[in-house]
């Protein structure tokens, strides 16, 4: 078998690269922002904000920056870690306690205990060890919904204790949008902090798709045809994310092909097998309920030219998709929650429609994604089953 990539791993959505094309002003003013509780000066709390569209690399500029405020930190002499926790996996503030002393890999017990003899535990140990901590939560807006007071909480550490804190925050939001909820007090506290990512023009995704093509393909794979190709497809929407996708799928149909080189021809066929409103990450992040809801909307549109479908249509798929999928399908209620999830996410979208006497009817329609791509890959992460236990886990 033909090999093009040197390090496929380069594309995946974990890889955090050494440098971040056109991003080197954010980062240097974020470690700005945090500089004095790098160094182990500051005990006060920093909290800041880190916004854009998808796609701009917030997710990528956070844990490089965690890495750079570790490295800074190790050369003034502190101690400092950073740990990155993403929300849609970790959706109250219990699991994120957890999943941040598992990062430390310090021990503290979790089991049984309230969140506030968690979060003492935690601050106690950092206290002893003379530790500092930037705790990151990626795509806050799902902890936000789920659990309003974890961020406020969070937010406010160290208001009541003499010494100050040694946890500092850093949200990672779409947009300001998702601060609406709380009072104009702690809004203040991030926006003051706020850094915001625009969308990456064309010039500046080619420079980014050619930095990742050195780094994952043998040199000289990729042909500058597909380099543009690539920023042809993602530059409409300045996606970042997209683009590496394009890149990684078109270098798998080279190597199905035999080919020795990553062509224009193989990113066409990698743009049509997936479409730039569909992540792959996105999709492996929902709960098992919230992939089979949207299954059931795929495959309804994959079988009619209706326009919408209606709740009470809808959920009657869900159960044929849940039983299908050996699972006991979800309450009404719970369904209808679902479905606003997904409609959050962008995924779907709600039209609620009075009907005079017969009352209301909610429509679902499907926006700008193709429902058999949606239902393939859903239905391949479902085979999987790589994110079951996980979706199982997510239901309350």
């Amino acid at each position: 078998m033909v090999r093009v990539f040197r390090d496929e791993d380069r594309l995946s959505p974990e890889y955090v690269p050494s440098r971040l094309p056109h991003r080197e002003d954010e980062l240097e003013h974020l470690l700005t922002l945090f500089g004095s509780f790098i160094a182990g000066k500051r005990t006060g709390q920093v909290r800041a904000l880190l916004t854009g569209p998808t796609g701009t690399g917030k997710t990528a500029l956070s844990k490089l920056f965690g890495s750079k405020a570790e490295e800074v930190a190790r050369r003034s002499g502190a101690l400092l870690r950073h740990v990155h926790v993403n929300c849609r996996l970790h959706r109250t503030l219990f699991s994120v306690l957890r999943r941040t002393i598992e990062s430390l890999g310090i021990g503290l017990p979790t089991r049984g205990l309230a969140n506030e003899e968690i979060l003492h535990n935690l601050t106690t140990y950092l206290d002893r060890e003379g530790m500092s901590l930037i705790l990151t939560l990626d795509e806050a807006d799902v902890l936000i919904r789920e659990e309003q007071d974890a961020v406020y909480y969070l937010a406010r550490i160290g208001e009541e204790r003499s010494e100050g804190s040694r946890i500092s925050l850093i949200l990672v939001l779409r947009g300001l949008e998702g601060l609406n909820v709380f009072d104009a007090g702690t809004r203040t506290m991030f926006v003051t902090n706020a850094v915001h990512l625009t969308e990456y023009t064309y010039g500046q995704l080619r420079d980014i798709v050619s930095f990742r093509a050195s780094e994952a393909f043998y040199e000289g794979v990729v042909t500058d045809e597909a380099i543009e190709a690539i920023v042809d497809q993602a530059g409409e929407r300045g996606d970042a994310r997209y683009a590496i996708e394009l890149l990684w799928r078109a270098g798998k149909f080279a190597e199905r092909d035999g080919s020795q080189r990553v062509t224009a021809e193989h990113v066409r066929r990698a743009a049509a097998s997936i479409y730039p409103a569909i992540r792959r990450e996105s999709l492996h992040y929902l709960s098992l309920h919230e992939k089979l809801v949207l299954l059931a909307v795929a495959r309804f549109f994959q079988s009619n030219d209706s326009p919408s479908v209606t709740a009470s249509q809808l959920n009657r798929l869900y159960a044929l998709v849940c039983e299908e999928n050996g699972t006991m399908p979800k309450a009404y209620t719970r369904f209808w929650e679902i479905l606003q999830k997904l409609e959050d996410q962008g995924f779907i979208r709600i039209r609620v429609q009075s009907e005079g006497i017969k009352g209301r009817r909610s429509y679902i329609t499907l926006p700008e994604v193709p429902a058999s791509i949606l239902s393939r890959e859903l239905e391949a992460i479902l085979r999987k089953g790589k994110s079951l236990t996980h979706g199982e886990r997510d239901e309350p």
